[in-house]
This record gives structure tokens, sequence and C-alpha cells, in this order.
């Protein structure tokens, strides 16, 4: 519409969007083909589906296809017409219109599912029946034809057809993509079946919802996709928030207790449910649940603190090396307490209408950073401090609290449970009196136990660097006595150098008690062992030690750790060795072997071995075979590798002369490997 008036033209104009700008819009949406199965399946949710299946057909050539079949309502053509071809039409009505006929919180608010199969083929058939029809609705829509340039989106025809039912017997909606943009190989599998094996949350929001994944080239991961060892987890923790003060907490099954929350302000994120299962990574511990390897690589699918709204999962919250609550920084720095994040199947779960604040990213990967979600991790890290502290009762129950403190076996002091037990009968006035004052005694005792640990930390870093410097003094003292040789017969001037270079190498590798940088960095485990047994040759001369390192062919066998602290395990291990020689001659061998996930290292002696009436107890501070000890070097050697992901256990087998112990090291691949899809 145009006007003219006195010279001056006017008019009105509406957008003439280009075909193109739908796959735009697709490309910010659908970050890769995993993310894109996720919106077809949360599409099956939506439609109240009570199973959906995803069948992959010779997709790592080029004639694939992909099959997505769920048994919904289905649509149709004017569902079709007028909103699955209308992008972002979904979410636009009322209140009642954001949740499904069997009253779902609907998922696919802005009509995603039309940019994923574009993500993942050229061309797509959709079938579709409602229940008690007779006909279906079929659909083909061709991608490409939104590539050319000079092409207007309304100039793009998709054609469809109601036909007598055909495809599907029953009601529901198929989609036939074909045309693949990308091959699929197994890993892509592994990060899908991951994926959707988390998609559904553990609480009641998606009950009655199922998928399964299939595959004529991945027979192995053609399964309906469940929970796994998740109901055989040593350590666990549900507790529901009221998004005011209170919290409900039951830990490892027993009695719910009633809790204040004990920070200084009232939390933002809203109510919250959670469910935390903890794992113990020693491979006895392991093996106490299933056969350890499929335990460790269940683990390595599952580990992280996953986020549910309405029942379905908030992407990327939960996938592996996403740590949104930094769980492992807390560990490098409270090792003996704190969980890390490769230990923990963790699920938190929120209600869209009831955290109003907790709001999506603009590309649905995340939620926004405000304040309502700052509150939302630290009410999950105080759920961690409540199981940690009852973890550690289970694995240390002679481990006092501090002075004063009295603790039951719910994890909650007695007298905070007493005066909260006071204010559920009292009058209005006197119960918010009980109820301050109980929050006030938590927050004290919440105080004084992260003091405590803190300084529990503190004593480890000690105890690591005491430990290893035993090792390091016997290296210099041989070297003196070295120099006092060389400097009668020589001069000393030569050995004076050496020396000093040899103290600086020293200081250097020993140095795990300076706190700051805690990077890990990718170690080369036969190297490195080889750079400390040249280390420790001063000291493997003066005890006629023979310290052999064999290591399988292959390639690289590598970890992630601080140099420091790989040297002080296995000094650690090695003055244990030379102390229980037991008048042999001393014989140390180390033996480095690597599976698909980790590295193996054997470090055996011949020493006298172990007593079986510490065999036990043998990892526990405290615990020596020998009076005049600390016992310290194991307890220590433990919380080193456990601290970066692996395990160490003794090795029981009466065959076997001397000590064995079995050390667990999550593997680091090769980047090019890890790199491939």
């Amino acid at each position: 519409m145009k006007n003219q008036t006195n010279g001056v033209r006017s008019g009105s104009a509406a957008f003439e969007p280009r075909a193109r700008l739908l796959k735009l819009i697709g490309s910010e949406l659908i970050s890769d083909e995993v993310v894109a199965i996720t919106e077809l399946v949360k599409n099956a949710y939506d439609a109240d589906a009570s199973v959906v299946s995803i069948q992959f057909e010779g997709v790592t050539g080029d004639d694939g296809e992909v099959l997505v079949r769920d048994d919904g309502h289905g649509m149709e053509l004017d569902t079709l017409l007028t909103r699955w071809m209308q992008p972002a039409a979904s979410g636009k009505g009322g209140k009642r219109e954001r949740y499904t006929p069997a009253g779902r919180r609907m998922l696919g608010e802005k009509g995603v599912g039309r940019f994923a199969a574009d993500k993942l083929s050229s061309r797509l058939e959709l079938v579709s029946r409602r229940s008690g029809d007779k006909s279906e609705v079929y659909a083909e829509f061709d991608w490409e034809a939104f590539e050319q340039d000079d092409r207007m989106l309304a100039d793009v025809k998709c054609r469809w057809e109601v036909r007598p039912a055909d495809w599907l017997d029953t009601n529901g909606t198929m989609l036939r993509l074909t045309g693949m943009r990308t091959r699929w190989n197994e890993r892509m599998f592994q990060r899908l079946s991951s994926r959707l094996m988390r998609l559904v949350s553990p609480f009641d929001g998606a009950a009655g919802f199922r998928i399964r994944l299939e595959s004529d080239e991945f027979p192995r991961h053609s399964r309906d996709l469940t929970g796994g060892f998740i109901d055989q987890a040593p350590h666990r923790i549900e507790v529901s928030f009221d998004g005011e003060e209170t919290l409900l907490v039951r830990l490892n099954g027993g009695r719910q207790s009633r809790q204040a929350w004990p920070g200084p302000a009232p939390l933002r994120c809203g109510p919250v449910r959670m469910k935390l299962f903890a794992f113990d990574l020693e491979t006895e511990a392991l093996a106490r649940i299933g056969p350890r390897m499929d335990v460790r690589a269940w683990l390595r699918d599952w580990s992280g603190v996953s986020v549910y709204r309405d029942g379905f999962r908030v992407w990327p919250y939960g996938e592996p090396h996403d740590d949104w609550l930094r769980l492992d920084q807390r560990r490098v720095n409270n090792p003996v307490v704190c969980l890390s994040n490769n230990q923990v199947v963790g699920f938190v779960e929120i209600d869209a209408d009831a955290n109003p604040e907790l709001r999506d990213q603009t590309n649905r990967e995340g939620l926004i950073h405000n304040e309502a979600f700052h509150d939302l991790q630290r009410l999950a890290l105080h759920v961690f401090q409540i199981l940690e502290a009852e973890r550690q009762k289970f694995r240390r129950p002679d481990r006092e609290l501090p002075d004063g403190a009295v603790q039951h076996g719910d994890g909650s002091l007695s007298v905070v449970e007493a005066l909260e037990a006071m204010a559920a009968s009292a009058d209005r006035t006197t119960r918010n009196q009980l109820l301050r004052l109980a929050k006030q005694v938590r927050g004290e005792f919440e105080a004084e136990r992260t003091e405590h640990r803190k300084q529990v930390a503190g004593y480890a870093r000690m105890a690591a660097s005491s430990k290893a410097t035993e090792v390091v003094i016997r290296s210099v003292s041989s070297q003196l006595e070295a120099l006092n040789t060389h400097s009668e017969l020589n001069g000393a001037a030569r050995p004076l150098k050496e020396l000093s270079s040899q103290l600086k190498m020293l200081l250097s590798a020993f140095d795990v008690a300076k706190p700051g940088n805690e990077r890990r960095r990718a170690l080369d485990v036969p190297a490195e062992l080889s750079a400390l047994k040249k280390l420790l040759e001063p000291v493997l001369l003066e005890t006629g030690t023979e310290f052999s390192i064999h290591s399988s062919t292959g390639p690289v066998l590598r970890t992630e750790m601080r140099p420091e602290y790989f040297r002080s395990l296995f000094s650690l291990l090695a003055e244990n060795s030379l102390q229980w020689a037991n008048g042999k001659k001393p014989a140390i061998r180390v033996t480095v072997s690597g599976t698909d996930g980790s590295v193996e290292i054997l470090f055996s002696d011949n020493g006298r071995g172990v007593d079986s009436a510490v065999e036990d107890t043998l990892f526990v501070a405290g615990v020596s075979a020998e009076r005049k000890r600390e016992g310290m070097g194991l307890a220590v050697a433990r919380e080193i590798v456990t601290s970066h992901g692996g395990s160490i256990e003794l090795v029981r087998d009466r065959r076997r002369r001397g000590t064995t112990f079995r050390i667990a090291l999550p593997r680091k691949k090769a980047r090019a490997t890890r790199g491939q899809q």
C-alpha cells in the first residue's frame, strides 16, 4: 500500500522471508544429529505416546534411513497444516494448551522437530493416523528446495494427501528420513544411547513413556533404554525442597527427616526435587555391584547431575564433561570428603510453572544464569554436603565430628531434630521461634564442619608431602655422601653443580603441598615411571633394589594427572616395598597395560606381603602392621588415585609372593582418536 501527499511517499510492507531462513534458524537451534533425534523423541512425548522407537537401517552408508515411530494420538489434516507446518505455533495458546490431553507438560514449544528432521536428512516423509480413523495423513518434505537463494519461503510447496491407512495399522505418527546428511558410526550411537537413557526423569513426571533404540548395523545398542546399575548405588539421597525454607531428606532409603534451609537468604529457584546416587570407585566396591568393567562403562555414560523439567531432561546438564556444579574442583580441594562428577549419577527435577525464573537460553542448551539458577546450584551443593557426610560415616565409622556435635544416622543434628519436632506441635509464634533457632544451630554446625573439612584437606596435602619427602631425603643423603667423596678427590666444583641440578629436580617433582595450580596434564605412564626410576636411582643403588618396568606395545598409555601427584603415588608404594623387604634383596616390578577406557598398573614387590589381619583396612588412615608407623602412606595413595577418577586395590592372590597393588587410572586417548565421530 502506497500514499503520496505533498511530495512525500509512504506505505507499509510485510517481511517476505527467503526459503533459506528456515534452514538458518534450524542450524542455530539444532547443534548436531544426536540433539536432532532427541527433539524428535520429545515430539512423541508431546503426542502422549507410551513408546517411541528409533530404527536405523544402513546408516553407515549412503542409502541409509531412519524411522521414528510412536503410538501417540496422531494428527489429522487440519493439525498438520495449521500447527505442524507453522513453526513456533505450539505453545501460543493459554495455560491449557501448554499441556497434552494426558496432562503432560508440552516440550516442543518452538516447533524444533521440523528443523531436527532437516538436520538429519534431505527428505522427510510423515505419516500420521488418529485413533479410530480408517485413513492416514501423508506429507513429504524436500528440504533441499529451501536451499535455493532465489526462492521465497511461500514459494516452496510441500505435497500432502489423505489416503486409506497403509503404513500405520493403529494410531500414531511415523517419520521416514532418507538422504542422510551424515554417515553414522558406533561412537555416535553410543552418544545417542547415553543421551536417550537419561532423557526421561526418574521422578514421576514422565511415567509411562518408554524409548527403544534399534539398529541393524549396531545390534548391541538395540534395546529398551533403562537405568542400569542405579538401584545398586551404595550411597543415595532423596530431597524435596518446598521452595521456601524446608527440605524433606531421605538417606539410603531410611526414614524421612525435615530440615530447614541453612543459608543466609531465601532461595529464588522455587520447589525442587533431587535424587543423588553415589558410587565408590575402588575395584572391590564396584565388584559388589556387578562385573566391574560393565559398571565402569555404565558410570562413564551415566555419571553427572542431570536437570529435568516437567519430566524431561534439560540439555546439556549431566553430559560427559559438563560439571555445572564444579564437583571436580571441590574434590581437588578436599579429596577426602568430596565426591567427584564421575562418582555421581544425579537427577534434579523442576516444574516450569512453579519455577518461572529458571528459563531456557535462546538456543535451548541450558538455563539462563540468573539469580534463580545460582540458588539452584547452592541448594544442590548443600544436598551434596549431606550425602558426603553420610558417606564418610559409612567409609570411616571411627571418624569423629567436631566437639559438641551429635549426629544421627539420617545425617541431621539431634538438637536440630528435636527443635523441629517441638516446632511441629507448637503454636505459630513459638513454632517460628523454634525454627529460627534450629536454622541458626544448623548454620553454625555447617560452618564448623566446613572448617573441619578444610583442615582434613590440609592434613592430606601435608601427609602426601611428608611421605614423599622421606624418599627425597634418602636420595639427597646419597648425593651428599657422593659430594663429600668427590670433593676430597677431585675438587668440589663439578659435584656441587650436579647436586644443585639434582636438588632442583627433586623440589619440582614433589611440590604437592603447594596450593593454587591444580591443573592436570596428560602423562605418558611408562615414560613417567622411567623418570621416577631415574629419580630414585640413589636409593635403589643404596638398597640394592632391582626396579623393572614392563609395558605393553601399541598406542601410548596416557592418563591425566599432575606429575607431582603421580610421582608421589608411586614413591609411596616404593617406600612401602623397601620398608617390608624382609631381609631379601628388594625387587620391584611395575607392569603397565591398557584397556579401552583405563590404564592398569600392577605394582609388585618380593617382600613379606600383607598380614591377613589388616588386609580389609589396609587403606584406612592410621592402620599399619607395625605399631611404630602411623599408617598414612596407603591412605594418601588411595586419595590420590580416587581423586583422579581411578581405583587402587590389593591383589589377594596367595600364589603371588610379596605384595601386589592394582591401580586403574582413566585413560587419556590421543586427540585425533577422541575427535573422531
